[in-house]
């Protein structure tokens, strides 16, 4: 990040993403902070059914409960400091459609169908959070940012991808969009089209209240909630 803006200040701050109560408290510590750009970036693949503490498949927490908790947290300060961004870190390899009973009951796939499920989930909320934050000054995209050798494509597929020095390039091109473009797929730096499964308001919205039910079923609720 220096390298690409050498006036940019770091602060970190850790979390678990398998455990939703910590993720929250640490990303309630810097709700107030003045923040316009939102990256939901973490992810991991499993190459086995692993569960969290509560009770989630893994992959599908981490790279999609996670994520739609933070977001959020942190609504009303982008909100509030628009204009801002929210991207959404999907992949090509989502999947072209979801099960949505089998999720609410709690049978999750596993290995590759797990986080083709869930970046296909990662694409539906950002489509329904662009819809929903129209007309307040915060875009939301989902981009597929490069077959990259990053860690958990080397432990999924094996190094067949380019350097990790690539990585931020759809990410930089996604934040350098005008305002004006949400609610959009982007991939080799332009947008594209996703499956069609996620352009379905009635698929967004089913998943939303999924994700949100399930973190009610935890015992955590959305202090700011569409």
């Amino acid at each position: 990040m220096k390298k690409l803006n050498s006036k940019i200040v770091i602060k970190t701050i850790c979390s678990d993403f398998e455990n939703l109560k910590e993720t929250k408290n640490a990303f309630k510590q810097i709700k107030n902070e003045s923040i316009n750009c939102l990256i939901n970036n973490a992810g991991c693949f499993s190459h086995e059914l692993k569960l969290t503490i509560d009770g989630f498949e893994k992959t599908y927490q981490v790279n999609h409960l996670a994520h739609f908790l933070i977001t959020h947290i942190l609504l009303e300060t982008l909100i509030n400091n628009s204009p801002s961004k929210i991207i959404v870190v999907a992949s090509m390899a989502h999947a072209s459609s979801m099960d949505f009973k089998a999720i609410e009951r709690g049978f999750f796939p596993k290995t590759f169908g797990a986080y083709s499920l869930s970046k296909l989930c990662n694409i539906l909320f950002a489509f329904k959070m662009a819809r929903e934050l129209k007309g307040k000054n915060v875009s939301v995209n989902a981009l597929h940012p490069g077959v990259i050798n990053t860690k958990l494509l080397i432990e999924g597929w094996g190094a067949c991808g380019s350097s990790v020095e690539n990585a931020h390039k759809t990410i930089e091109f996604a934040h350098n969009l005008n305002n004006s473009v949400t609610g959009q797929y982007l991939r080799d730096l332009k947008i594209q089209k996703a499956t069609n499964f996620a352009y379905s308001k009635q698929n967004q919205d089913k998943c939303y209240e999924i994700s949100k039910k399930q973190l009610s079923n935890v015992k955590i609720c959305l202090t700011s909630s569409l």
